[in-house]
């Protein structure tokens, strides 16, 4: 699949490039009050190149005026936007808010910035919640756990799309035809969003736990990394994942999934010899997931990850 970022290439959207051709007439202030007639040409973070009587000039931020130093970020900054209108029908995502769609009867929202880098594609996080936010209203599934990777902390230090289908009533993550609905729409975001296709990950708690490891079993190699929490898999497809990296949790006294669920999928996956870590929280019961998602070794391990090649 292409990326945005290759579309991007295509098109000679780098901001070097972008600055290049937006020569500008300008008057310049310099920190001690000094002024020249030059052209905009090209800048950075910490500097400016203006052209003054045919000849290129190099000047600092830190010696210009706050007001000419501030016009030359928001140029760098404008410049290094990704045009939305790339994006199609899928630009009505990039809110910086959560955001509603369907695809396939999968009723979903999405988190992702406002604005996208140029040549900057993110990481993608999908989110699968547990029975009890089931349903086709299309807004439970956000009142908890994904916002953990859309909140402001998390943005500044590890920006990313998330996303988080609703589970329609009466069935299971576990379905194979709403499985397949995971990855289709996996993929369709893929392609039409500045995604990481290297850095695709999924987690999930209770039935999502289960709906992690059935997706990641149907389709091993489209995902970086997964968080499968006090679900179960099928053992008989621990080779299958045994290149994948996978953290799975469960609380010890868990009366609602067996923690014996986990500790098979575990046993099989050690044998495969597969990328698998284990924790088991001594005396949690099942509501361990927001302790999970928010501990910074889980989240620094997650971002860590890349698809294997």
């Amino acid at each position: 699949m292409k990326t945005m970022a290759d579309r991007m290439r295509a098109a000679g959207c780098w901001a070097v490039l972008a600055l290049a051709s937006a020569a500008q007439a300008r008057t310049w202030t310099s920190t001690d009050g000094r002024t020249i007639e030059a052209d905009f040409v090209r800048g950075d973070d910490t500097s400016v190149t203006v052209l003054k009587g045919g000849r290129e000039v190099s000047i600092p931020l830190a010696k210009l005026s706050e007001e000419d130093a501030r016009f030359v970020r928001e140029k760098v900054a404008a410049a290094g936007q990704v045009d939305l209108s790339e994006l199609g029908e899928y630009a009505k995502f990039a809110k910086g808010e959560w955001v509603k769609g369907e695809i396939e009867d999968l009723k979903f929202q999405i988190w992702a910035p406002a604005s996208f880098k140029a040549g900057k594609d993110l990481p993608l996080v999908m989110f699968l919640h547990g029975v009890g936010e089931r349903g086709d209203d299309n807004e439970r599934q956000v009142n908890g756990l994904p916002r953990t990777f859309a909140s402001p902390q998390n943005q500044a230090v590890r920006p990313c799309i998330v996303v988080a289908p609703q589970c329609p009533p009466e069935v299971f993550w576990s379905n194979p035809e709403i499985t397949e609905n995971i990855i289709d729409l996996t993929e369709d975001l893929a392609e039409n969003l500045p995604v990481d296709e290297d850095r695709i990950y999924v987690a999930g708690f209770s039935m999502g736990g289960f709906g992690t490891w059935s997706v990641i079993a149907e389709e091993p190699k489209l995902f970086a990394a997964a968080v499968p929490i006090s679900g179960g898999g099928n053992p008989a497809n621990a080779r299958d994942l045994r290149k994948l990296p996978i953290w799975n949790f469960h609380g010890e006294k868990d009366e609602t999934v067996s923690v014996e669920q986990s500790r098979e999928m575990v046993e099989a996956l050690e044998k495969a010899k597969a990328d698998i870590t284990y924790t088991e929280i001594p005396g949690a019961d099942h509501g361990i997931a927001d302790q999970v998602l928010r501990d910074e070794k889980l989240q620094q391990w997650l971002f860590s990850k890349t698809r294997a090649k």
